[in-house]
């Protein structure tokens, strides 16, 4: 029987792969690959306020896989979008096996595209994500993400979690 945080993991990527997501558009037409531009100094408040976002949206999903009804409404203010779903909808069938103890280990790393684009990079372990009174087991895994500046804050719009041993 697999555990919680597993199921967790396998639900979300099983809602990835039922939805098509989409490759990251960072990559190019195949002729080569484009080095992204380095962030401007002015880019600095923009990585932060980013990467609150996304570490925001996983300690809201964290914090309601505990049991915590107000984080599981706070997802809200961290993600929107195919990513929020996608959290959700996980959320929603972890919950079949109690409460979570522990918590995923996150490695992000952001890079502001524009204005109005970051994108996350992140390889979270979550082995020590407990749920249903099992340990995790999935371990380390890839996680893309790609962020969203709607005029008023960064929300994390899209997210694709790889298997786990992909990082």
């Amino acid at each position: 029987m697999r555990s919680g945080s597993t199921r967790l993991a396998l639900t979300v990527c099983a809602l990835l792969a039922a939805a098509g997501c989409s490759a990251p558009a960072a990559e190019t037409d195949g002729a080569g690959t484009e080095p992204r531009p380095a962030p401007t100094a002015a880019a600095g408040g923009d990585e932060e306020a980013a990467l609150a976002a996304y570490t925001g949206m996983w300690d809201a999903v964290v914090a309601a896989s505990h049991g915590d009804e107000e984080a599981s409404r706070a997802l809200d203010d961290h993600a929107v979008g195919a990513a929020r779903e996608i959290m959700r909808t996980a959320l929603d069938e972890a919950a079949a096996g109690g409460n979570a103890e522990g918590e995923p280990v996150l490695d992000p790393a952001v890079t502001v595209e524009s204005p109005e684009l970051a994108v996350v990079a992140d390889c979270v372990d979550d082995s020590a994500w407990r749920t249903g009174g099992s340990a995790g087991t999935a371990g380390p895994r890839k996680v893309d993400a790609t962020l969203i500046h709607d005029g008023l804050a960064w929300r994390v719009s899209e997210l694709r979690i790889w298997e786990a041993g992909s990082c």
